[in-house]
């Protein structure tokens, strides 16, 4: 009986670890992709305002 337990077990947590990718990869890496974008225009916009425009 303990083997159907930790069958059971075994295949919430990987259905709970797939869900956890998911939400990972549909939602974190997107968000977070347009914040580091988001802020590197910041960095690059705050360098040139105070900096002034770098010449070739």
């Amino acid at each position: 009986m303990t083997d159907s337990a930790s069958n059971s077990d075994r295949a919430s947590q990987k259905s709970d670890e797939l869900k956890a990718l998911m939400a990972i990869i549909l939602f974190l890496f997107p968000i977070l992709s347009i914040v580091f974008v988001g802020a590197y225009g910041f960095v690059i916009w705050m360098i040139q305002a105070f900096g002034g425009v770098v010449s070739h």
